[in-house]
């Protein structure tokens, strides 16, 4: 003996429902994919991208007070950083992770500083014969500001090789 039963069922589709499962799940979806918001982005502009890193190639005899020039540019988006001046302006307003390290040359000293705008931040101190001093600072930058490595007076030579030991690099961490 077979039993069949046919049931109706009466029921109305309710859109406010279904969107709110619908959200539910992309926001679960987007923690895991690892999203800094739960809430899906609307934004369909493309991430604005300011990093430079510089080096120096060779040993170089630099002047009392003048700003360290450095040679190879391994990135420079957003076009911020001058080889000719040595010089990373600002394209942008925000905050910058900057970073310099610098090497001494054999029995050489080789102090500077890293400055924005014509005023020192914070110092390198590269002591006697292949030292290395290094600094990483965060900055708040306004559009037009300008960072670079300054060397100290009564110091000698900064030291570089093809390894390129002395470097300046930076990148804009969030506007």
């Amino acid at each position: 003996m077979f039993w069949t039963q046919m049931v109706k069922v009466d029921s109305t589709c309710d859109s406010e429902l279904q969107n709110g499962l619908f959200q539910d799940l992309l926001n679960m979806m987007m923690k895991i994919k690892g999203s800094s918001s739960a809430q899906p982005s609307t934004c369909s502009c493309k991430k604005i991208v300011i990093a430079f890193t510089t080096s120096l190639s060779a040993t170089k005899t630099i002047g009392s007070g003048a700003v360290v020039q450095f040679d190879k540019v391994w990135t420079n988006e957003g076009k911020g950083y001058d080889p000719n001046s040595g010089i990373f302006t600002a394209q942008r307003q925000g905050f910058y992770q900057i970073s310099g390290t610098t090497m001494s040359a054999h029995r050489k000293y080789f102090h500077s500083y890293l400055m924005k705008n014509n005023e020192k931040t914070v110092g390198l101190y590269a002591g006697e014969g292949s030292d290395t001093g290094s600094a990483n600072i965060v900055l708040k930058l306004k559009k037009g500001d300008r960072v670079y490595i300054k060397h100290r007076s009564g110091t000698d030579a900064i030291y570089s090789d093809g390894d390129h030991w002395s470097m300046f690099s930076g990148y804009l961490i969030s506007e």
